[in-house]
């Protein structure tokens, strides 16, 4: 049995934000930013011992969620009431109660978190492609939007991202998520720590424009005394609109006396993908 680690969700990229100009990303403080929304906060939240109890159904839209508790996102379900941290040195956690079988896991004692929240994008995201950004979730992620399956992710310690443009819609839309306590990758993860689940990291959305840098990568090439080097930089852009024709693309650097130093500027060609 193989499963993917991860199903639609965006390619990993340096860790940057996309400000909506340049004085914005001067101050560098993304949370102020126009195509910044955060979803950390209260979300509905309901909680179940074994993996066979959790709810099929809690994402879709009529769904009845007035009985489930609240909590706060991002948060550790054991260190909430939601079942008890487990501290291994060598081995899995489950090893007292299931025998070791990759990729299979077990059901009981396999805590599931469903969490649901309704959400208004700001009208001004009209003609943007909207991402969401969970920080770090344990041990794994399903994401649907207004009752639709988005995708999922593993590699619980680092970020995952989703394109929720043709998800979304005008007005209210629902958020739904489930997270597991123990998945097959958690067989990869296997070290001396405590086992601890739930949403580790800041959950929020961000807004791009159509054309949009997506990844860049550094490469410094310094001389024998280290004093001075040359600066490649790379950069990969997003098209969604398959837009053709040319861009003008600069970089600058800010040094520690806020000092900018000019890197450059170049054209890039748009391919139209």
């Amino acid at each position: 049995v193989y499963k993917r680690q991860a199903v639609n969700r965006a390619p990993m990229h340096a860790n940057y934000f996309a400000y909506e100009s340049y004085d914005a990303a001067r101050t560098g403080v993304k949370e102020e930013s126009d195509n910044f929304l955060s979803l950390n906060g209260m979300w509905k939240f309901n909680w179940v011992r074994n993996a066979d109890q959790r709810p099929d159904d809690f994402y879709q839209l009529g769904y009845n969620d007035s009985a489930w508790d609240e909590l706060k996102v991002p948060a550790v379900w054991e260190l909430n009431g939601y079942g008890d941290p487990i501290y291994v040195n060598v081995g899995y956690p489950w090893k007292n109660q299931f025998r070791t079988d990759p990729p299979k896991i077990p059901v009981a004692n396999n805590h599931v978190g469903s969490y649901r929240k309704e959400i208004v994008i700001p009208a001004e995201w009209k003609n943007k492609q909207i991402f969401v950004h969970f920080g770090s979730v344990t041990s794994n992620i399903y994401l649907w939007v207004n009752g639709k399956y988005v995708g999922y992710s593993e590699d619980s310690k680092l970020e995952a991202e989703f394109d929720l443009s043709g998800y979304l819609k005008p007005g209210k839309n629902l958020i739904a998520f489930q997270v597991f306590r123990w998945c097959d990758g958690s067989y990869l993860e296997d070290q001396d720590m405590w086992w601890l689940c739930g949403i580790y990291r800041d959950v929020y959305l961000f807004a791009e424009p159509k054309v949009c840098l997506r990844d860049f990568y550094f490469k410094t090439d310094f001389d024998d005394t280290y004093n001075d080097s040359n600066v490649t930089l790379n950069m990969y852009f997003n098209n969604y609109n398959n837009i053709r024709g040319k861009i003008k693309v600069s970089a600058k650097l800010i040094d520690s006396k806020n000092e900018e130093i000019e890197l450059g500027s170049s054209e890039k060609e748009l391919s139209g993908g």
